[in-house]
């Protein structure tokens, strides 16, 4: 039997989920999803996640109490798979954080084999709990009742939280700038807001507000990443110069003795000469050409790409050893040339670069002059430098 509780959860979901629907229309302004950077994709996936939980969550409600077997079906597949998602939104969310925070997809990757143990476990019990109760069962009249495990999922969200919630706090008191608390504070937001009404949503059974919860503090995130857009290069799509300085400013403070720290200075040859013969609008094309060609080339070592103006770009990275730096620069050419070889061109695409290695001596200007020193001695001693 429905009640007036029942519509009006119903509504406020079909609410929030239209929210979280035009927050996902317009995501991004890139045209394809390859494009975008690894940390978007994944809130876009919290935000997804977000989604389905209220189209379960609906379903729940709809049908919890109605009688006829239809309802019945689905309110065992609704209740289902709403266990099975609670705990992967969570896993997405510390994925998110992780990302947020070391900026290293290799480590991710790495990482998120361990982080996903828990909530594989919870998965295969909320599959298996229409048969065993685990975490819930209905009952003849189509009535939801929690499972007497029910608290193993419900530590589990919370627990993958916490857990966000601490690297974050962690990097904030040991990275104490300005940029860093813009950042880590954001990614403490969404734990303590679902973390605080899980806990009142186990305490008080019929309450539901974990997840309008979550799609407030993913609107308050939302509108932070949009105006990060700031940081970004709006031409070619790569970070822009002052979001490099942010995460040279990260590197160097972290800096991992066991790798070298290096970055790499990136110029257009000829790029004046494209401009002045072909136009200012070739110009730009060339320049999102280069953009896609370092992104490809800087794929494999995880490297931070940025633009730093005009033609120059600038690529930020960990080895363990010059020798496959050069193998670095070495995959840049090759790229390049093979992009010159493959396709009719009215010019040649080449850059003149230069690199430098961190010492614990250099500032970030000492850092960044010796890389900008090299690749114009390299400029001004190649034919293909010049203007």
């Amino acid at each position: 039997m429905f009640n007036l509780f029942n519509y009006l959860y119903a509504e406020i979901n079909i609410v929030s989920g239209m929210v979280l629907i035009l927050m996902l229309a317009n995501k991004n302004k890139l045209k394809t999803k390859s494009s975008l950077p690894v940390d978007q994709q994944i809130f876009n996936g919290v935000m997804f996640l977000n989604l389905l939980i209220f189209l379960f969550d609906t379903g729940m409600w709809m049908s919890d109490g109605a009688s006829g077997s239809l309802l019945m079906g689905i309110n065992y597949l609704s209740t289902t798979l709403y266990y099975a998602l609670n705990p992967i939104i969570c896993l997405f969310w510390l994925l998110y954080t992780d990302y947020r925070i070391y900026e290293n997809k290799a480590g991710l990757l790495r990482r998120a084999r361990i982080y996903a143990i828990p909530a594989a476990v919870c998965t295969v019990m909320s599959l298996a709990s229409p048969f065993t109760g685990w975490f819930f069962s209905i009952t003849e009249k189509n009535v939801y009742i929690r499972g007497r495990l029910f608290l193993i999922m419900g530590l589990v969200t919370i627990a993958y939280l916490i857990y966000s919630s601490t690297i974050a706090i962690k990097d904030l008191l040991e990275n104490d700038w300005n940029e860093s608390k813009k950042i880590d504070l954001s990614l403490i937001l969404f734990p303590a807001i679902v973390s605080l009404a899980a806990i009142m949503q186990i305490k008080f059974f019929g309450l539901s507000i974990i997840w309008v919860c979550a799609m407030l503090a993913c609107t308050t995130i939302y509108i932070n990443i949009q105006n990060s857009e700031i940081y970004t290069d709006y031409l070619t799509g790569l970070y822009n110069r002052r979001r490099f300085e942010q995460h040279l400013q990260r590197k160097i403070h972290a800096n991992n003795k066991d790798s070298l720290l290096f970055v790499v200075v990136l110029d257009v040859n000829k790029f004046k000469k494209i401009n002045d013969t072909y136009g200012h609008m070739e110009g730009d094309a060339a320049l999102i050409k280069v953009a896609e060609l370092l992104k490809k080339s800087c794929e494999k070592g995880d490297d931070f790409v940025a633009r730093f103006g005009g033609d120059e770009f600038i690529i930020i990275g960990e080895r363990f050893s010059i020798a496959e730096i050069e193998m670095l620069i070495a995959e840049i050419n090759s790229n390049f040339d093979d992009y010159n070889k493959n396709h009719t061109l009215k010019y040649t695409l080449s850059l003149s670069m230069g690199y430098s290695l961190f010492n614990e001596k250099d500032t970030e200007d000492s850092f960044l002059a010796a890389a900008d020193k090299k690749m114009y001695a390299f400029k001004q001693n190649n034919e293909n430098g010049e203007q």
